[in-house]
């Protein structure tokens, strides 16, 4: 789990300009996940969700992902450098719980003493000894920690041409009304992508280490994020815990790769709508736990292993403070509450001046063309979906209301 890793930031996912070789060799060994949506930008909120396997808001349930993993004799195991992922997953009784020192921020001068080195190098060690059966959660400041890539790494990303890249390693967070310098957004992608280029060179050694294992010993490997860093799209850059963010493909997209022992299910890519909290049925379903434990809740995970046997969700939901992104297979609809608005609204009178911005999908992948003011009949539809969706999901509903059938059908 890299935080702040969005999906625009690699080959298998479209990006063109930056390589990425290693993981393009886990797209070739993994089920690729193409519209993975994180149902929260809040650490606490999206680990509370994965580890329950509901929404954010959902009605209170009794599974346990740590619990019911345990009770059947696979500890969990957290390891971060991120001490704001305790407050969601502390309640959930893991087997343990370790987090690396905090770093100060500074560039360094060989690839091994970054701090995303520390975490990979633990992960290494674990990789190489493969005990009996267990679940190590790895989660990474990633993106939102220290961009402290050697200064080489963006220089090796500027063109002759270019200004110089940035020194500083603290992440840009900045927002505006109005259209961010070019220059200066050319600076921030170059650090950002030498960040990726790193993480990049660290999962190579990953996935060496596994393929020398036996086939039987190597472990199911899940790679995503729990967020994405906007880089001036929608008046945004960076996002921190301090800063309101709005949600957008930028933010709430990520990457998912799961790659199966010997690769099995390689380059297979689904089209599909998935969400993070699908990672718990997942695990169950990969460890033969009965299903049956499983929260019945609407809007709960389903397993990923046999995405093509279940029904295909119709719609992924994120929630963030005053924020909500609602999307189906050829709508996105990016939602903002305002300010006095500190429940959700209710069903009869949905509006109460909720902003809303308008995508088709899957065509406009980066969320660019705001069609709201010329279908305002898909806004009102998509607006009094994302409030049945949250009343439905606070009410412990087994099922989420059905969409309107224009709100699932393409434009045109």
């Amino acid at each position: 789990m890299v935080d702040g890793w969005g999906a625009g930031f690699l080959g298998p996912y479209g990006n063109t300009w930056l390589e990425t070789p290693a993981l393009n060799h886990w797209a070739t060994q993994s089920k690729l996940f193409e519209r993975c949506i994180v149902p929260s930008l809040s650490l606490p909120d999206f680990y509370r969700s994965c580890f329950s396997g509901v929404l954010p808001g959902a009605a209170e349930t009794s599974f346990n992902l740590a619990k019911i993993l345990g009770d059947n004799q696979i500890p969990l195991h957290l390891l971060s450098d991120d001490a704001q992922v305790l407050p969601g997953v502390e309640d959930f009784g893991l087997a343990s719980a370790e987090f690396l020192p905090e770093m100060e921020p500074m560039t360094v001068d060989s690839i091994e003493t970054t701090q995303l080195a520390r975490m990979m190098s633990v992960l290494l060690d674990w990789a190489e000894e493969p005990g009996g059966d267990e679940v190590v959660w790895a989660h990474s400041q990633g993106m939102l920690g220290s961009w402290d890539a050697p200064l080489e790494m963006r220089q090796a990303l500027a063109d002759e041409d270019d200004p110089d890249p940035p020194s500083w390693v603290i992440p840009p967070c900045m927002r505006s009304d109005k259209t961010f310098d070019p220059d200066e957004i050319l600076g921030f992608t170059q650090a950002y992508s030498a960040q990726v280029v790193l993480l990049d060179m660290l999962l190579d050694e990953l996935i060496g280490t596994i393929e020398e294992l036996p086939i039987d010993q190597q472990p199911l490997v899940i790679l995503t994020s729990s967020g994405g860093f906007p880089l001036g799209l929608h008046g945004q850059i960076g996002r921190d815990e301090n800063t309101a963010t709005r949600l957008f493909s930028d933010t709430v997209q990520v990457p998912l790769l799961i790659r199966q022992p010997g690769g099995k299910d390689g380059m297979l890519r689904e089209q599909g709508l998935v969400q993070s909290h699908d990672i718990s049925a997942t695990l169950l379903n990969w460890f033969g736990v009965d299903q049956n434990l499983l929260p019945t809740t609407a809007g709960s995970g389903q397993g990923l292993l046999n995405a093509a046997e279940q029904p295909p969700r119709d719609r992924a939901y994120c929630s963030f403070e005053q924020q909500r992104q609602l999307i189906t297979p050829v709508w996105s609809a990016s939602l903002e509450l305002p300010a006095e608005v500190q429940s959700t609204p209710s069903i009869d009178s949905p509006d109460q001046n909720i902003a809303c911005e308008l995508f088709v999908k899957p065509d406009d992948r980066w969320e660019m063309n705001n069609v709201a003011s010329r279908c305002q009949a898909i806004v009102d539809g998509m607006t009094q979906a994302a409030v049945e969706l949250e009343h439905a999901i606070q009410s412990g509903a087994t099922q989420l209301p059905p969409l309107a059938e224009e709100l699932l059908a393409p434009l045109g």
